[in-house]
């Protein structure tokens, strides 16, 4: 069985409120750039620019365990995964092809889109493709999602709209949102939603017991998602819930359990700090401290030594209106 190359509508793959979240997001790190540069009368741009080259060697060194220890998908490699690959890239209408890669998952059911200089990498994990060799159209999901990202730049953006994405409740909708709409880019790659649903689902029952997975009886559990602790851990958090997106898949018409409106109370008061996920994040909000401390502690500096210079002739020429008694 093959890819679908049946022509699809991007647009309407797009999950209600990514576009949206995505103009609070322009709007608000677009400010934040603006008062940074202006502030600090363009002394920010130097420490951007360092940023920029740490974040370049951690980047490559990403690529470069990729292409080092991965196998490249391509014509002669794995041809008929390559076939797989190119007529999703046709249906999604991403050109030209990203590289593609196939890494040793070491039991972990995954993929991942990445960028560097312009260039964009999808990476399957080799567990995905083992777990799916009897379901092989469930692979179109994992590898249309991840073109989902590319497609809708999700990459591109994402250094520049990141002051944005620390924002309690906000940046952590819209990280969500992403994945709803890239698990419909997926979908869109596949014949019908069966093999989607199941793709999705494996990574909950594992690359063995997905097959034998009672899928109705699956969808059921998102409905308990509503109570306050999950509504609270899944507002503060990158991702929806599993089951909630498997049920999308099922049903893009379907009604997510509002969720508890003291969860969204609490999650007011917690950034988001896992920009990009987990340590990755929690190191660019220190870097970025970092960055904002060297620029205004001189600036403070400054201005409290200049204050002081200027308390002096004031001081002196106050000084003969003393009078003794």
């Amino acid at each position: 069985m093959q890819a679908t190359n049946r022509s699809v509508n991007l647009g309407e793959l797009v999950y209600k409120n990514e576009k949206i979240l995505f103009t609070f997001h322009f709007v608000l790190a677009t400010l934040f750039w603006l008062v940074l540069i202006v502030g600090t009368m363009g002394m920010a741009l130097l420490y951007m620019l360092c940023l920029f080259i740490g974040y370049l060697f951690a980047q490559s060194a990403l690529i470069a365990w990729i292409k080092g220890n991965g196998v490249q998908i391509s014509g002669e490699q794995f041809p008929d995964l390559y076939e797989r690959y190119a007529r999703c890239c046709e249906t999604l209408d991403v050109t030209p092809y990203p590289d593609a890669y196939l890494i040793n998952g070491s039991g972990m059911l995954n993929a991942f889109a990445t960028r560097f200089l312009g260039r964009h990498f999808v990476v399957l994990y080799s567990n995905v493709v083992d777990a799916m060799e009897d379901n092989p159209e469930a692979i179109n999901f994992y590898i249309g999602h991840e073109l989902g990202h590319i497609q809708r730049k999700h990459l591109q953006w994402g250094p520049y709209i990141w002051p944005a994405g620390i924002l309690p409740l906000l940046g952590s909708a819209y990280s969500r949102a992403r994945e709803y709409t890239c698990d419909q880019f997926g979908l869109a790659c596949c014949n019908e939603s069966k093999p989607a649903v199941q793709g999705l689902v494996a990574l909950a029952a594992g690359e063995k017991r997905w097959a034998t997975l009672s899928i109705p009886a699956y969808l059921e559990q998102a409905e308990e998602t509503n109570g306050f602790w999950m509504s609270f851990h899944e507002l503060v958090a990158d991702y929806p819930w599993l089951v909630k997106r498997a049920a999308r898949l099922e049903n893009p018409n379907y009604s997510l359990p509002i969720r508890n409106p003291f969860a969204w109370l609490f999650a007011l008061f917690v950034p988001r700090l896992g920009v990009g996920g987990g340590m990755a994040g929690l190191l660019t909000m220190v870097a970025v401290i970092g960055i904002l401390a060297a620029i205004s502690i001189p600036a403070y500096q400054d201005y409290t030594k200049r204050a002081q210079q200027a308390q002096v002739p004031s001081a002196q020429m106050s000084s003969p209106l003393n009078f003794n008694n």
